[in-house]
């Protein structure tokens, strides 16, 4: 499995500070902080293997462009998101 890393993100600007009074294994994995770079890195490396999509960085970046799309401007529960773009994979809604 090819694990994708920050230096992978297509878009800049997102924050690189983690909560400090938290590690990153305890975070709530049920939510997606969209502003954290470590957070969609890893939330689009989740959504390339639970949906069985080539792992490509081309694929990771697109799952990162998702993100980024209006419809998804408040929401933030993982879930959601995922189905979200699952359902929107193939459409040329980008």
């Amino acid at each position: 499995m090819t694990r994708f890393t920050t230096n992978d993100l297509a878009f800049s600007g997102y924050s690189t500070t983690i909560d400090s009074n938290k590690s990153h294994e305890n975070l709530d994995l049920n939510y997606v902080n969209k502003t954290d770079e470590k957070n969609v890195t890893d939330f689009c490396n989740s959504f390339l293997e639970n949906y069985n999509v080539a792992q490509t960085k081309a694929n990771f970046q697109k799952v990162e462009t998702f993100l980024q799309h209006p419809y998804l401007e408040h929401a933030d529960c993982s879930a959601h998101l995922s189905d979200w773009i699952a359902s929107n994979w193939i459409k040329r809604i980008l």
